[in-house]
């Protein structure tokens, strides 16, 4: 065998290697992407699920008040949790997302980086 037939079953051999443990990296990232999501939904649903317990206390507390001063008390205190909720949901939400992202493209970035590795090696070889 020549050494460009050499050669080329070598970057074949490499090839197909690779694309095998590409796709197990990508089959890996999709399955920790998917866990995020659901992660992700879970919090969003705990969040309804708190908002929504909280607005009715609310409700029962602002038709209990006997005065204006008092139901705009109500309603100020209303608004500022609100948005407290939704600042520190938002947060939470974007973590996780940060998180998910940063772990769930890992198996690919090492495999790619292993590619890199070989052909620089070889390059220099």
């Amino acid at each position: 065998m020549t050494k460009t037939a050499t050669q080329f079953d070598k970057i074949m051999k490499d090839t197909t290697e690779f694309g095998s443990q590409y796709s197990d990296a990508c089959t890996k990232s999709t399955a920790i992407m998917m866990k995020g999501f659901e992660d992700i939904v879970g919090t969003v649903m705990s969040l309804a699920q708190s908002s929504a317990e909280k607005q009715a206390k609310f409700v029962k507390e602002a038709m209990g008040s006997k005065t204006i001063n008092e139901f705009a008390e109500i309603q100020n205190k209303i608004v500022q949790t609100n948005f407290d909720d939704f600042m520190a949901g938002a947060t939470k939400i974007s973590e996780i997302g940060v998180k998910v992202l940063t772990d769930s493209s890992e198996p690919v970035n090492a495999e790619i980086n292993k590619v890199v590795q070989k052909a620089t090696k070889a390059m220099a070889a």
